[in-house]
């Protein structure tokens, strides 16, 4: 997973961002003066470095490459002529079991193949890279997936505190058909096979590292590795709209306004939806006096929020830990609406409906959450 301290704090293979807002809106255009400023203009580096950019280098850290070390190892553990689910579970041996590798999950490392080996440890990116490079180096056929997760929120407060993006290895069994394989993933304790999953590509996949890379270099104030790592990001993954917001975070923090609006309105292009750029548009405006601007975006974010049922499980986490359990209830049912298959949700309800003295629908729920448990 991951952080990027910018709106809020920080962001790894976390996106942190702050929303608010209400209604339905068309988006915006950017400042006329913004619109003259190219991506080509955003991807040089000239208004944060001058001329110097120019003979700037992107970085290239071989995030999937295997040393003799690491062949050594996999070869005395996972031999190549074992049944495909067999090496498999040798892998998975061979990573996290004791007296071998014993790979510890940590949400704050993002490493390459490499580094995640020789220090064992690493968060979902590092064990996917590891893992991947693994299985294909012994002919298992795999591809990385995006997990949409849920979102997180800061539950001292009333806002979203960082957007999570998650990856997972899935490995292609027998005939290689898309829905036959063998998921991965490192989280299993956060990860549910329910939760919408895509297929990445490898350059994609591999241009989360250098994101992640890039806002760890923002939050220390290395600007100039920042900025590398970020547009390496994009090279890799042009279509990303977190990373052309991560960029627009970075041109916000040195100043350039309107390169960081133009970043930010690049994203949007690519997801209109995407709440942390709203967020940021609605934080830029603020920061240039444009109060209109910002409110809109603002509430343009807000009205997003407000439809993502684990937002309002948390707002009715809240409602029911003040003692208003008539608001509790009211944002359940909402979330509830969009997501019926939350054992969590349906636990806070049996709860508020006890504290409400409605015992009939308390068992009701409480059925419902042994029925989830058992379905999971």
């Amino acid at each position: 997973m991951p952080f990027l301290k910018t709106i809020v704090p920080y962001l790894s293979l976390l996106l942190i961002v702050t929303v608010s807002g209400c209604s339905s809106f068309k988006l915006q255009e950017p400042h006329a003066q913004a619109t003259v400023i190219s991506k080509s203009d955003l991807l040089s580096g000239e208004a944060l470095f001058g001329a110097e950019a120019r003979h700037f280098s992107l970085p290239n850290d071989q995030v999937m490459m295997l040393d003799e070390d690491m062949l050594e190892y996999l070869d005395r553990y996972v031999p190549r002529r074992n049944h495909e689910l067999t090496r498999i579970r040798s892998l998975l041996t061979m990573m996290t079991g004791a007296g071998t590798l014993n790979m510890h999950y940590d949400m704050s490392k993002t490493y390459t193949a490499r580094d995640a080996f020789h220090k064992a440890e690493g968060n979902c990116l590092a064990f996917s890279y590891l893992f991947a490079a693994f299985a294909r180096q012994k002919g298992l056929k795999v591809s990385f997936q995006e997990v949409e997760i849920p979102p997180q929120w800061d539950e001292a407060d009333d806002e979203l505190l960082y957007f999570s993006r998650h990856v997972n290895v899935k490995v292609h069994m027998g005939d290689f058909r898309e829905t036959s394989g063998y998921v991965v993933d490192i989280d299993r304790i956060n990860y549910k096979p329910y939760y919408r999953q895509w297929t990445i590509s490898n350059r994609e996949a591999i241009a989360l590292y250098y994101s992640n890379m890039g806002t760890d270099y923002l939050q220390e104030g290395n600007i100039k590795a920042a900025f590398l790592y970020l547009v390496k990001a994009l090279r890799l993954s042009p279509r990303d709209a977190a990373i052309w917001s991560n960029l627009g975070v970075l041109y916000r923090h040195q100043g350039l306004h309107n390169y960081a609006e133009k970043a930010y309105f690049v994203a949007l292009s690519h997801d209109g939806r995407q709440k942390s750029v709203l967020s940021n548009l609605s934080v830029l405006y603020d920061e240039i006096g444009d109060a209109e601007k910002s409110d809109y975006y603002f509430r343009l974010a807000r009205s997003h929020q407000m439809k993502n049922p684990y937002y309002r499980y948390f707002q009715a986490l809240e409602a029911y830990r003040s003692g208003d359990y008539d608001l509790a209830l009211s944002h359940l049912k909402a979330a509830l609406k969009r997501r019926d298959d939350e054992k969590r949700f349906h636990q806070l309800l049996g709860e508020t409906y006890a504290k409400l003295g409605d015992e009939p629908r308390a068992i009701k729920a409480e059925a419902k959450v042994r029925e989830l448990m058992d379905i999971n």
